[in-house]
């Protein structure tokens, strides 16, 4: 079992100058920064973002996957290969192997069909379906039902166990109780969301024991309006966005006298991550590429 993906130990932070290969969509490949903000995490690979693909286990030969954010899972128990078919658009950083999965059809059929309440639809398409809870509310709870759906919970064990010393090392390595940091993320629909502790990238810093800002201490986002972003002030903000309508709300937002006004922007301390595993439902894939991130970056502008 290949655990490092879920430490992210070959994934980095960059916010330098040199060319980048491997960017966001819609950036281009010389861009490090949009508007004011420096992009954290260009040079991941998505191609490394799985583990190797297991062999000699008791794992269903094949599986379908009704919903799309189970598949963060499977990565990490390194299960692509396989994957038959899924009931939506792969997320990016899970890599190429997963994101040319066919789409679920009716009868599709496999030794195992996995779902949530939420994939109703695609699982009738998929047949008898494993119900595991969806990992928004909890990521590792969704693995842990997901690993013994297919047949493999030692395995699921050891990478929550690994994650979590990870965290630890890395709360006390960053001084991660005397740091503020603040989550906004821009929508496709035009919305300016200093988001609460629902989403991935907020159960990673609570492990973290990193302080967040005072209005995003519950589980729903702040609508913020174009003339009052304060809720996204911290020590630190990082910054996502949904799509290339995210970015272009993002933009004209970060470039606006009502942002550049904020003290955690005027300080320079704001960072664009990568939407799809900050933001997504997520599993150990993303909360290892959120921890690294986090690790790096506070530590980089302490």
């Amino acid at each position: 079992m290949a655990l490092a993906v879920v430490a992210g130990t070959v994934l980095s932070a960059c916010g330098g100058q040199e060319p980048i290969e491997q960017p966001f969509a819609s950036i281009a490949t010389t861009t490090t920064r949009l508007a004011s903000a420096n992009i954290i995490g260009l040079d991941r690979k998505p191609e490394q973002a799985c583990a190797a693909p297991v062999t000699g286990t008791a794992a269903p030969a094949s599986i379908v996957v009704a919903d799309p954010d189970l598949l963060d899972g499977l990565c990490a128990l390194g299960l692509q290969d396989r994957v038959k078919a899924v009931g939506g658009t792969a997320p990016s950083y899970l890599g190429p192997v997963l994101g040319r999965v066919p789409r679920l059809s009716d009868g599709a059929r496999s030794d195992l069909a996995v779902g949530t309440e939420r994939s109703a639809d695609a699982n009738r398409r998929a047949g008898r379906t494993v119900i595991v809870p969806a990992p928004s509310a909890d990521w590792r709870r969704s693995f842990l039902a997901l690993a013994d759906a297919v047949r493999m919970p030692a395995e699921a064990r050891a990478i929550i166990d690994r994650y979590q010393r990870d965290a630890a090392d890395a709360a006390t390595k960053i001084d991660a109780v005397h740091n503020t940091v603040s989550l906004v993320r821009f929508t496709a629909d035009g919305k300016s969301l200093a988001e609460g502790t629902a989403p991935l990238a907020a159960q990673v810093l609570a492990d973290l024991k990193v302080v967040r800002p005072e209005p995003q201490r519950k589980p729903e986002p702040v609508e913020m309006s174009a003339d009052d972003y304060s809720a996204a002030e911290g020590d630190l903000v990082y910054v996502g966005y949904e799509g290339d309508k995210g970015r272009e709300h993002g933009t004209s937002v970060m470039t606006s006298d009502a942002w550049k006004n904020l003290r955690v922007v005027t300080a320079k301390r704001q960072l664009l991550v990568e939407d799809s595993s900050w933001f997504s439902a997520g599993g150990p894939v993303a909360a290892g590429i959120v921890l690294h991130d986090v690790s790096n970056t506070i530590r980089a502008s302490s």
